[in-house]
């Protein structure tokens, strides 16, 4: 260890003194040269802080695969929150989301999620929901001889509905 003011090497105990403010380790010749002494501090025990994780948030299902949204959902809503005399930005408020989402339910650019619909029902005395599905219509693509369906035909029908092809109407 070197002393701070003159540089050379301590011999024996080093004197902590301060010079104009300043906390010097010195030698015995340049400890005169201070006033005062000091201890060093001794390092304080630091507790590390771990970062609490934030829940992750998981997607919502738009819908329940067994829950469809009723026909027309977007004016129903409107005129439920009209019968009620409240204005989009109240029913938001309500329901904890903004006007803006209200308007794009009611004018059916977007679909609530499930949660949100059943906050839409319980908050307006409405049903929004259904496990009805609309009514599928067929069309074979080769008629049969009998006069319902064979399963040959059901077996087409569930073949085509697979490939996502859009069926007209029966014609059996």
């Amino acid at each position: 260890m070197r002393c701070e003011i003159c540089g050379q090497p301590i011999r024996g105990k080093p004197h902590r003194i301060i010079v104009e403010n300043a906390k010097l380790t010195v030698c015995s010749e340049c400890a005169m040269h201070g006033s005062q002494t000091w201890k060093p501090e001794t390092p304080k025990k630091s507790w590390v802080k771990f970062p609490i994780p934030q829940p992750v948030k998981k997607l919502k299902p738009i819908l329940d695969e067994e829950l469809m949204l009723v026909e027309g959902y977007g004016f129903k809503i409107k005129m439920a929150r009209e019968r009620k005399g409240w204005t989009q930005e109240e029913l938001a408020s309500k329901i904890g989301e903004k006007a803006s989402f209200i308007s794009k339910i009611e004018t059916e650019k977007v679909s609530p999620s499930l949660t949100v619909a059943r906050k839409l029902e319980h908050a307006l005395g409405i049903s929004l929901l259904t496990r009805e599905f609309p009514e599928v219509k067929v069309k074979l693509t080769q008629p049969s001889t009998s006069e319902g369906l064979t399963i040959g035909d059901l077996l087409t029908l569930s073949k085509q509905t697979k490939k996502g092809e859009k069926s007209e109407g029966y014609s059996g």
